[in-house]
């Protein structure tokens, strides 16, 4: 059930061009100059303002504002899946002045071939969360649960399925499940889950996949019910929902965010944001939104986290190919 996804090569040219020029303006500006940090700290993210993982990178460079004793300010690079923002954080100085956010994407943009990009080129310093992928259908949809919605669509059923994308991991979830159901679906791309998920309620799509995050505020009012998530454990937002594993279905995709420095960074500055970070992460006002948000805090240091980004990025480079988005 591959997709057939062709990157013309002048574009491809045009986006390797724009990007490179993004980064060499990125390390060009960037300024050697000691005690560190003796100057305001930038975070690179990939994401528009309001979104989740914009609001993340916020609270924490907040936390990091307060103890580090400089400012710490966040810029929004959007484009290409998040490879500006991440060219951006590979070619600046590795001065200690700039972190990125590193979203899932970190690991799916690299296998597209689209940017010279891998996830080696990066200091990992700690991720944040995780927030498996949910699938949701409307109140009045017939599918009260996840085996009669895996029933029916094994049986034939014709299934418009929402999600962000293309290429993104919801989009990839989709693709997954098809794969296993056997049966294709009829494939909505959005902008982002919001204008999916406002699809969904307005009947124009059958389900979604998005986070959890992304519609447990629908699901607490009622209009949207929640089939089940694709991940290893229960939900601790949901922890009623059934896992796709649960029913026999061996799927787990979800995003996550951390964040990193362009390689080469002094150990001992790693090291301290490494802490810090992780200390940001715990501030009352950060955890209350966590909560709010419905995100699903399991926090890692540097080591294990890239551990996580590893595994992570061998089981995309799979599946991108797989699906048909590179050669195999």
């Amino acid at each position: 059930m591959g997709v057939d996804v062709h990157v013309d090569t002048p574009r491809r040219r045009f986006l390797q061009a724009g990007l490179a020029v993004v980064a060499g303006s990125a390390a060009a500006c960037a300024r050697q100059e000691g005690p560190w940090p003796s100057r305001e700290l930038r975070v690179i993210v990939h994401a528009a303002p309001g979104g989740m993982s914009d609001t993340v990178a916020r609270f924490t460079s907040r936390g990091l504002n307060e103890r580090l004793g400089v400012p710490v300010l966040c810029e929004n690079r959007v484009g290409a899946m998040g490879a500006v923002a991440f060219s951006a954080v590979k070619y600046a100085a590795p001065d200690g002045y700039l972190v990125g956010y590193a979203p899932v994407e970190l690991a799916v943009v690299p296998h597209l071939k689209y940017v010279d990009l891998a996830t080696t080129d990066f200091d990992l310093l700690a991720r944040h969360h995780r927030a498996p992928a949910a699938l949701a259908v409307p109140a009045a949809s017939p599918y009260r649960t996840l085996r009669e919605f895996v029933t029916a669509v094994r049986g034939g059923a014709r299934v418009a399925m929402g999600a962000a994308g293309p290429l993104s991991v919801w989009h990839l979830g989709t693709l997954a499940l098809a794969r296993h159901l056997g049966r294709p679906f009829v494939f909505a791309p959005f902008p982002g889950s919001g204008p999916a998920t406002t699809a969904l309620l307005g009947g124009h799509v059958d389900a979604v996949m998005a986070g959890v995050p992304e519609v447990q505020a629908l699901v607490r009012g009622g209009a949207v019910r929640l089939l089940g998530i694709m991940a290893d454990t229960p939900s601790p937002v949901f922890p009623e929902a059934v896992t796709f594993r649960s029913e026999g279905l061996d799927l787990i995709f979800e995003a996550w965010g951390g964040f990193m420095m362009p390689k080469g960074v002094a150990p001992a500055t790693l090291a301290r944001l490494e802490q810090d970070i992780l200390a940001a992460f715990t501030q009352p006002p950060f955890v209350k939104y966590c909560q709010t948000a419905g995100l699903d805090v399991q926090p890692l240091g540097s080591r294990d986290f890239r551990v996580f980004v590893d595994a992570e990025a061998t089981r995309y480079a799979r599946l991108v190919r797989e699906f048909g988005f590179v050669p195999a």
